[in-house]
Order: structure tokens, then C-alpha cells, then sequence
């Protein structure tokens, strides 16, 4: 899973690259946009960024945890975390190319980070206060 996460946190990465790319050869003279969606795209394109480096950092510190409770958890925060970005993924095309306004698209991304690095914490959490609790 380690590896998994790693290379998402990669991938996520060099998609952030592509999309400032994409975004400076497509608007190549911001002064014509308006202020608002250029706020609008910069967040959403920042977005990606940030949930690349939550998977990097998940992806180095990462131990699979033996017992029930806390696989459970793990499992289910990477999963949130896989749903968020390609939330925020398509939130970033859309609402930049698609309906150039804001949706709701980025925001359940942003939702739905935040669950998957909780389940993380309170998984990892949970393992400090029985570190001898193999069961």
C-alpha cells in the first residue's frame, strides 16, 4: 500500500504540473480574465498540489497495521483520500474549463480529504495508546 500511495502522491504531483501548464498556455493573458475566476482556478489548481502532498507524506510514514480496527481505518482513509482527488481533480477542470464558476465539486474534495486524513490520525492514534496490543 506504501508503494501505492507513493506513486498517487506522484502521479497527483506531475498533474499539477500538467494543469499549471495547461492553465498558462490556455489564459496566457490573465489581465482578460476576470479576478474571480482567477482566484477560482489558482485554489482549485493549489488544491491538487496540497492533496499531492498528503498522499506523499501518507505514502512515506505509512505502516499497515495488523489489527481489525486499525486496517479498517487505514482502508477506509485511503479509499476517502482516492475519491478526493479525483474530486478535486475533476473539480479543477470543471470549474475552470467547463462552468468557469464555482461547484460544489472541489468542496466535497476538500470534505473528503479531510475524512481520509482523520481516519489516518485516529488510526495512528489509536495504535500509540496500545502500542503492546497485538489483538
Amino acid at each position: 500500500m506504501k508503494w501505492f500511495q507513493l506513486g498517487v502522491g506522484s502521479l497527483l504531483f506531475i498533474l499539477f504540473c500538467v494543469s499549471g501548464r495547461m492553465m498558462r498556455t490556455d489564459f496566457p493573458d490573465k489581465d482578460l480574465i476576470s479576478p474571480e475566476l482567477r482566484i477560482l482556478m489558482r485554489s482549485r489548481h493549489i488544491y491538487i498540489l496540497f492533496n499531492s502532498l498528503i498522499w506523499l507524506v501518507l505514502g512515506t510514514y505509512y505502516t499497515p497495521d495488523g489489527r481489525p480496527l486499525n486496517l479498517a481505518l487505514q482502508r477506509a482513509g485511503t479509499l476517502l483520500l482516492l475519491i478526493s482527488s479525483g474530486c478535486l481533480l475533476y473539480g479543477w477542470y470543471a470549474e475552470s474549463y467547463e462552468f468557469g464558476h464555482y461547484t460544489d465539486i472541489s468542496r466535497w474534495g476538500i470534505y473528503l480529504s479531510l475524512a481520509g486524513v482523520g481516519f489516518h490520525l485516529v488510526g495512528g492514534l489509536i495504535r500509540k495508546a496500545n502500542p503492546m496490543n497485538t489483538g
